[in-house]
């Protein structure tokens, strides 16, 4: 009957959206269960870079693994070191940094006092010589001319990760590298060099070598150079 043949299909019509109903439901079930069990992935990861945070560098990129050893008197160190310097209000962020700060203690074979004195007098020659203001807006115009005047630069790294820095001693003409540069932007262009090599070409050849590396290997080449007296590297 025509009145049957209706009933039957709403209820199919109801069964269908039933069922579609339950279809949407346990897909949307089995996205929450999928982001869930990502976040938990992503947290355990998270947990594990914690745990290893001796071994392991604390970097803007902290996907990457640094390796990272340290000496545990050297640590130690450290740390007394860094409570001297907040104590003495002379840690600003941008220099809180393990390895800068080991660096300083390592030049004067671990004497506190004498470490602190010379961080204070760091920190007073960068305002005085303005080395914030050098990274920033300072332009080496004549970097070409002074180049075949004065051949320099960076080449590739070393086995161990190191940026490799090169002077060739023998083509360096004084008189003519005056004519085109001062001794003052000369210095000044070399300061923002070793700023730039801090922030960003460490940290680069850190990643690449998944290992921290905070130095450089400079290459000396003195072919040609003329001098009455022996020359000593």
């Amino acid at each position: 009957m025509p009145g049957e043949i209706l009933v039957i299909q709403e209820e199919e019509r109801g069964r269908r959206s039933d069922f579609e109903i339950s279809e949407d439901e346990r897909r949307r079930t089995r996205i929450r269960s999928l982001k869930k069990k990502a976040m938990n992935a992503s947290t355990r990861f998270t947990h594990t870079l914690r745990k290893r945070s001796k071994r392991v560098s604390d970097y803007r990129y902290p996907v990457v693994s640094i390796e990272d050893v340290r000496d545990a008197e050297e640590e130690e160190a450290v740390i007394a070191f860094r409570q001297a310097l907040i104590e003495k209000d002379l840690l600003p962020s941008r220099h809180d940094d393990y390895h800068t700060m080991l660096r300083f203690l390592k030049a004067r074979k671990f004497d506190l006092d004498k470490t602190v004195q010379m961080w204070a007098e760091m920190l007073n020659w960068r305002k005085a010589y303005g080395v914030e203001s050098t990274l920033q807006d300072f332009v080496f115009d004549e970097y070409e001319e002074v180049q075949r005047f004065y051949p320099h630069g960076y080449h590739g790294v070393d086995k161990e990760g190191r940026p490799v820095y090169i002077e060739r001693l023998g083509k360096v003409e004084p008189n003519k590298l005056m004519n085109v540069t001062t001794v003052d932007r000369f210095l000044k262009y070399h300061v923002q060099g070793f700023e730039k090599a801090f922030a960003e070409k460490f940290p680069a050849c850190s990643i690449a070598a998944k290992r921290h590396i905070d130095s450089t290997i400079t290459i000396l080449d003195v072919h040609s150079v003329v001098s009455s007296e022996p020359f000593v590297i």
